[in-house]
């Protein structure tokens, strides 16, 4: 993201003396700094990263969990008991204790935990897909969507916008799209966004691949 700070040197140069107790009072009046740059387009762009964010969070836990209880109710039925020692070092390691979580969860054994992991896996990787659209959205990579951007991403996935509405009331269309694409497993639809995005000229820069693998961590 660019910040507004990079021209701190320059501005304090245009800044008249005896001024500091004004701007800090300012400062104060405002909330100390965090609202100061915000705009519509950064809310909107936030925002909507933010919501997948949270999602994604969510879904690698699922993942984690599905793949723990796999593996282990096929240990089970594969291998001889784990000592106590090794019982505890795999405990230190994992999100839950298997012994105790995973036949709550898949009540239906490891069919069922496949299954659970083969879902959790599909949710995960359409939830990166979408974070990487909201990424790709901003154009310039100056972490907001303009006018034109927010326009681009409400059309590419079919929505009408009107220029007159304020751009953060856009905020819950593509929260609730990106629900409702997420619970119905759309990656068609997913996928004809980005493509309508690439045809207008959007590219998946190193800005937002340096995103993506934030997420990634």
């Amino acid at each position: 993201m660019k910040s507004p700070m990079n021209n701190r040197a320059k501005s304090r140069r245009l800044i008249p003396p005896g001024s500091g107790l004004m701007i800090g009072m300012l400062a104060l009046s405002v909330g100390l700094g965090q609202q100061v740059w915000a705009s519509p387009g950064t809310d909107l762009f936030q925002g909507f990263l933010q919501h997948v964010h949270a999602q994604i969070i969510k879904d690698r836990q699922a993942f984690s969990i599905a793949d723990t209880c796999t593996v282990w109710f096929y240990q089970q039925q594969h291998t001889k008991p784990k000592s106590e020692v090794e019982k505890v070092r795999l405990r230190l390691v994992q999100q839950i204790d298997p012994n105790h979580e995973c036949a709550k969860r898949f009540p239906g054994g490891l069919e069922e935990a496949r299954a659970g992991f083969g879902k959790a896996q599909q949710d995960l990787s359409l939830s990166l897909t979408f974070y990487q659209m909201v990424l790709v959205g901003d154009r310039d990579d100056n972490g907001e969507y303009d006018l034109q951007e927010t326009r681009d991403v409400v059309e590419a996935f079919g929505m009408p916008f009107f220029s007159h509405h304020p751009v953060t009331e856009y905020l819950s269309h593509l929260t609730g799209l990106f629900d409702r694409m997420r619970a119905e497993m759309q990656f068609k639809g997913l996928m004809d966004g980005m493509q309508t995005l690439m045809n207008k000229g959007y590219r998946f820069t190193d800005a937002d691949q340096a995103g993506l693998n934030e997420e990634l961590k």
